[in-house]
């Protein structure tokens, strides 16, 4: 009877699976959460060396390659420190274990990933947390003797055991502005990213400075000013973006409950009691989207379907409802499936896969990312199988509203070698730095000769790359006329190239 009852169960998740792979759409963003904040995704352990540390972290975009994401959401400034070379801020004790000590030898963690992530046709998105400064203040003693906090104490409140700057400052929206340019300046990131912790709840003790800048709000608003203070910072790191680099986006990953229905009828038929993005963390989500100060709104949908008190289902028909034409992606809870889990939509990779489907089918979303990236590491509950099905072939990332259109143009010298089944593609193309209409990355597709070739169809994709040449290994590729289109790094596709044969034969290599 359990032979038979495992059978069962299997060819159930097998036929999930391939119905779930009858996907041939060509734009979607397929995203994870790389978390460095207590060592969760990378580096595993702080201290490691530097080879570790890069080594690893290829690793995990060597595996998001190979199951065709498109982006990673690489978190660089977990607690008022750096994943990368600053000016502003010390060493992240969760990469070298002292905020005063770099890597050794050094190197600088966040050029190395956006240059290993755009080689493989990928976005790198900076996440960045904003307030932030120690998850426990028993640690401050170890804080670096530059760091902001020893300079301006004034600047920040406790809440709990974690110290956070305090929004309300005008020095802090400053610093916070001056981190971010920073950034977008030096580094070639795709977009900046923050997730859902701006004020930490509505307990936060920030009588002080309500007393120098309250800008003439009554104590009985103070909820609404601090509104406001939150609203002044997301309008102002837009606004720093975009004078620098106006082609990197700007997205926002809130918590999945903006208000409940009982409280605001424009809210959700949720219950998410004591935890909202309006009342507690005071983030006006609805507001950001309907002034666009953001090109892209993630919100955690990390429940599951038919949950009684926030159900997957109208969390999300919730955020399409109300984005205001805002570009949305779901956030989805790897990390939240468990063999041994109370709720029982969580003991498979079912629950990933309906999620997926609901969002695919859903006009207003436009990809999803996952949290986080050890679940992938770890393959929990076979998810990669089940992702390897979902994702059969490479995407293009779709475009966001507002950003330019105009395709680059298109590459030059295509041609093929082959050897058997092993095919080596090579091109050649003008790449201007920091540039977002030059060619940037490039896409191959095959066609089945004879075949009158569609390049809107998701199928005929099967490679995504940011070098000027690559070698694959085809099945049967005399059968096939291949394809290559530029891209820019929005994506925006060129006209495409049929590669030339220079060179073929029939002899395998080993």
């Amino acid at each position: 009877m359990k032979r038979i009852l495992f059978c069962l169960v299997l060819a159930f998740l097998l036929f999930q699976i391939e119905s779930a792979a009858q996907y041939n759409g060509k734009h979607e963003w397929r995203a994870v959460w790389i978390a460095t904040v207590n060592n969760i995704d990378w580096p595993s352990a702080p201290g490691l060396s530097p080879r570790e540390q890069r080594r690893e972290l290829t690793e995990y975009l060597d595996l998001f390659k190979s199951l065709n994401f498109n982006a990673v959401v690489l978190q660089i400034r977990p607690t008022a420190d750096a994943f990368y070379i600053s000016g502003n801020e010390p060493w992240s004790i969760y990469l070298t274990g002292d905020q005063s000590k770099g890597p050794d030898p050094l190197y600088d963690p966040l050029s190395f990933a956006i240059d290993e992530a755009h080689k493989r046709g990928m976005e790198l998105h900076a996440w960045l947390n904003p307030y932030r400064v120690t998850q426990d203040t028993a640690n401050l003693r170890f804080a670096a003797g530059d760091h902001i906090w020893r300079k301006h104490p004034e600047w920040f409140v406790r809440h709990g055991k974690k110290l956070y700057f305090d929004p309300a400052f005008p020095q802090t929206r400053e610093f916070l502005a001056a981190v971010i340019k920073d950034i977008v300046t030096r580094y070639d990131v795709d977009g900046i990213h923050f997730d859902d912790y701006f004020y930490p709840n509505n307990d936060f003790d920030d009588s002080y400075s309500f007393s120098l800048h309250s800008r003439g709000y009554p104590p009985e608003k103070k909820m609404e000013w601090r509104r406001e203070n939150v609203n002044l910072v997301v309008k102002m790191l837009r606004d720093t973006i975009k004078a620098v680099k106006p082609y990197v986006k700007f997205g926002i990953s809130p918590y999945a409950v903006w208000r409940n229905l009982r409280e605001d009828p424009r809210g959700s038929d949720t219950k998410s009691f004591g935890y909202t993005n309006y009342d507690h963390l005071h983030a006006d989500i609805l507001l950001w989207m309907e002034r666009g100060l953001v090109d892209y709104i993630l919100p955690q949908l990390y429940f599951n379907i038919g949950y009684e008190n926030a159900d997957f289902k109208i969390l999300a028909k919730w955020w399409e409802d109300n984005a205001a034409g805002t570009p949305l992606y779901a956030g989805l809870a790897t990390y939240k499936l468990d063999k041994n889990s109370k709720i029982p939509a969580w003991r498979d990779f079912g629950e990933i896969k309906r999620q997926t489907v609901m969002i695919r089918e859903s006009k207003g979303y436009q990809g999803v990312c996952y949290f986080n990236a050890r679940d992938f590491k770890t393959n929990k509950l076979g998810i990669n199988n089940l992702v390897s099905e979902l994702y059969k072939n490479p995407a293009l990332v779709p475009p966001l509203r507002g950003f330019e259109k105009e395709p680059p143009a298109p590459p030059v010298n295509a041609e093929i070698s082959a050897t058997g089944n092993k095919i080596h593609f090579c091109w050649s193309s003008d790449k201007e730095e920091f540039s977002s209409v030059s060619p940037f990355y490039h896409a191959i597709y095959k066609f089945k000769k004879g075949d009158l070739p569609d390049f809107s169809r998701g199928y005929s994709l099967i490679y995504l790359t940011g070098e000027d040449q690559v070698t694959l290994t085809l099945e049967n590729p005399q059968e096939y006329d291949f394809y290559i289109t530029s891209l820019d790094r929005l994506y925006n596709e060129s006209k495409p190239v049929k590669f030339k044969i220079i060179k073929q034969s029939n002899q395998n290599q080993r």
